[in-house]
């Protein structure tokens, strides 16, 4: 079996060897029963949306 290719345009930036691996918690801690939830970052809302499809939508 041959190893993808991946496209280093699409790899996370690391912060380097030694940062703690990114936080990590459920869409249901964040969304806490609602469908959609606004997250303020600087001067810009951005929205968290679920879909009836149980996908995640990030709009601006």
């Amino acid at each position: 079996m041959t190893p993808p290719i991946i496209n280093p345009a699409h790899e996370p930036k690391t912060m380097g060897a030694g940062a703690p691996p990114p936080r990590r918690m459920r869409s249901t801690e964040l969304l806490q029963g609602a469908r959609r939830v606004v997250i303020e970052h600087g001067d810009a809302s951005y929205t968290l949306l679920l879909t009836r499809n149980d996908k995640l939508i990030l709009v601006k």
